[in-house]
């Protein structure tokens, strides 16, 4: 039997969110999908291996979290 894997990280709804996704986007694998709406900010990774799921979302979550550490101009959040 084969497992069919979908996991969605939502971001914050706004400006915020948006630029996270926008910067994570090159990324994206052919499984993957980025939405950037006026009500929502997602990335579903679709995939049948759970070991290829942990790897990809830690990926995402390391990338996002220095997406959001980081301003508009390039420079890092304290």
């Amino acid at each position: 039997m084969q497992m069919k894997i979908k996991s969605t990280l939502n971001l914050p709804v706004g400006q915020r969110g948006k630029i996270i996704i926008e910067s994570l986007r090159p990324d994206n694998l052919a499984n993957m999908e980025s939405k950037t709406l006026s009500d929502e900010n997602s990335i579903t990774l679709r995939t049948e291996k759970l070991s290829s799921l942990i790897s990809v979302m830690d990926d995402l979550l390391m990338n996002a979290k220095i997406a959001e550490d980081l301003d508009l101009n390039g420079t890092k959040n304290d």
